[in-house]
């Protein structure tokens, strides 16, 4: 009920006043929607960049392969089947999800799942999924943040697609940030034990399909460990959906498709 009544609220504030474009911040006429022109044209672009299903990577279609990508066939510490993302760390969804995660605007949860239901409804597994499990945070970590992110996230991304939202993980063990931890290995050791089972779910877990939901992927360290949890509770398969996977050392740089408004319709 309560997510009913929030998304009703941002409708009839975003047709009743003018609001701000999530993503660079430029006032908008009402009822033009959440991003601006420039915006949406540069998310368009962004969307149309090939990546790799096994990874997220953003890669050149001769680097993609059935078994992953050039960078994501050496490294064995997948835990999921593939990756559904929106595009790179781009400017057009960089100010979304910061201002989301740090500043609590809630509103761009629903503009975000948009895209991000787009990118799961391209992928084949989209029609397989039973429920959608969104990254949990630490108590403590809630103090500190306006919101819980990945929650407000999943939540939306389940009213698009039909789904429930599972909080079938915790976190159990509070730690540093990933943000700002250089190395991969680092970032691995930092949330390594970090997340157990949640009670009440397991018997629903076992034997279906899930999807671990998160705004960022860096290293996959996160999605990695949480996906344990879920093996664990018998889960299988399990995929994971995020809004961006941020470019690593190394990656080779892509052609931009020509952009479309076909990428961000709904069947």
């Amino acid at each position: 009920m309560v997510r009913t009544l929030r998304h009703v609220a941002y409708h009839l504030l975003d047709a009743l006043l003018p609001q701000q474009c999530v993503s660079c911040g430029v006032w908008l006429p009402a009822g033009r929607g959440l991003a601006c022109e420039a915006c949406r044209d540069e998310l368009l672009a962004a969307l149309r960049r090939p990546y790799c299903p096994r990874c997220g990577r953003t890669m050149p279609p001769p680097s993609i392969h059935e078994d992953g990508c050039a960078r994501c066939r050496t490294e064995h510490f997948w835990n999921v089947a593939e990756v559904a993302r929106v595009c790179a760390y781009d400017p057009a969804v960089r100010g979304a999800i910061l201002d989301l995660k740090y500043r609590g605007q809630e509103r761009n949860a629903e503009y975000l799942a948009d895209l991000l239901a787009a990118a799961i409804r391209a992928r084949p597994w989209a029609g397989k999924l039973n429920a959608l499990v969104p990254v949990p945070m630490h108590w403590l970590r809630r103090w500190q943040r306006p919101c819980d992110h990945a929650r407000l996230l999943a939540e939306a991304l389940g009213q698009r697609l039909k789904l429930p939202v599972w909080r079938c993980v915790r976190r159990v063990r509070h730690g540093p940030s990933q943000t700002g931890i250089p190395s991969k290995q680092q970032r691995f050791e930092n949330v390594r034990g970090c997340f157990g089972p949640a009670s009440g779910l397991w018997g629903r877990v076992r034997g279906r399909c899930v999807c671990i939901v998160d705004n960022l992927m860096a290293t996959g360290a996160t999605v990695h460990e949480v996906s344990k949890v879920l093996r664990r509770l018998g889960a299988d398969p399990i995929y994971a959906a995020v809004i961006a996977r941020p470019a690593a050392p190394g990656d080779p740089p892509s052609q931009l498709p020509p952009a479309t408004d076909e990428v961000l319709a709904t069947p």
